[in-house]
């Protein structure tokens, strides 16, 4: 008898400033925070010239986050990855993701649901909640 190994989900719910990571829970459609990040867990930048500094820092918190998924995705923490940001964000975490972390991406949401708890927000990525998964004979 073997055992079928359940893909590991990462749901990334972002904004500019703030992110956690949410997993399935054993639950049906509910998920639960595993990872939180903040503006606090990455440096402040000097702006360039003529850009909006506060713009500019949610752009880089993005591109911070997908460094760390891509570090993540080369250790195999998991296997499938959703993305949930505001637009601007969600274009910088994507456009920063390496060839391992990309490919495992299997949807987006341009929502910013970060002030959501976990049981408001498992409303909205039901879509994405793996079910368990079941011993092959």
């Amino acid at each position: 008898m073997t055992q079928t190994k359940q893909p590991v989900l990462w749901v990334l719910v972002a904004d500019g400033e703030h992110a956690r990571v949410v997993t399935p829970e054993a639950v049906e459609g509910r998920f639960v925070t595993a990872l939180t990040f903040g503006a606090a867990d990455h440096p402040s930048y000097a702006p360039a010239l003529r850009q909006d500094p506060h713009q500019l820092d949610k752009l880089r918190f993005g591109a911070d986050l997908a460094h760390r998924l891509n570090k993540e995705a080369e250790q195999e923490s998991f296997d499938r990855l959703v993305l949930v940001a505001p637009g601007h964000v969600l274009h910088a975490v994507r456009e920063a993701l390496n060839k391992v972390a990309e490919p495992r991406v299997i949807g987006t949401m341009p929502k910013d649901f970060c002030k959501l708890n976990d049981h408001d927000l498992s409303a909205h990525l039901k879509e994405w909640w793996i079910v368990p998964a079941t011993v092959a004979a």
